[in-house]
């Protein structure tokens, strides 16, 4: 089967990304001599190790990590974080660099899988999340059964409809106009419903 331009152009686009760039591959070679020392990195030692490796003109790439000592910052190195998501990705090796408590390392087979399991765990969490933000838009200006209070909303004072978008205040006295010129509607339709019912019955 031949290749379109197309199918090319996905396969060299997919090459660029799951390629690891030298300083991914420093990490790595780093992260895996520690481990076989049966020692895990801080994200501290990382920079240190390159530092000295700077030092010592070892380094084969000028993209450095940045220790960022800044208070309340949740990561010190983002950088490593995000180098550490393209190892794993990456066809080229096959261990998988974990990190937990801050501290990296390649790990064994019960670690990969309480790692692996730790990251399906935060798929779910935020799978959830996405699901009830995703039906509360879908439910923008439905009609409420019930209250809170599981009150019928005929019998509630409250309003009969999902607003899950903050909205300007006149686009929400448009709205209440309208609710009540419905309501209005009703009350007429059911008034000549009941003289006709009246009516009706009289004969």
């Amino acid at each position: 089967m031949s290749l379109t331009v197309f199918d090319i152009g996905n396969r060299i686009e997919n090459e660029k990304k799951f390629a690891m760039t030298p300083r991914q591959r420093w990490l790595y070679r780093l992260v895996k001599q520690a481990s076989l020392e049966e020692r895990k990195l801080s994200i501290k030692e990382i920079i240190d190790y390159q530092e000295q490796d700077r030092v010592n003109g070892k380094l084969t790439f000028a993209d450095l990590y940045q220790f960022n000592e800044s208070e309340g910052n949740h990561s010190n190195c983002p950088q490593i974080y995000e180098d550490k998501d393209v190892i794993n990705e990456s066809d080229e090796v096959d261990k998988i660099l974990c990190v937990k408590n801050n501290q990296f390392y390649l790990g064994t087979e019960l670690e990969a899988v309480d790692y692996h399991n730790k990251l399906m765990y935060k798929v779910y969490t935020y799978s959830h999340k996405a699901k009830v933000v995703r039906d509360k838009v879908g439910q923008d200006m439905q009609e409420k059964l019930f209250t809170f209070d599981v009150i019928e909303m005929e019998k509630s004072q409250g309003r009969d409809y999902h607003e899950a978008f903050v909205r300007q205040q006149h686009l929400i006295d448009e709205i209440e106009r309208l609710k009540k010129e419905l309501q209005l509607q009703k009350n007429a339709t059911q008034m000549w419903k009941e003289r006709y019912e009246y009516v009706k019955n009289s004969q």
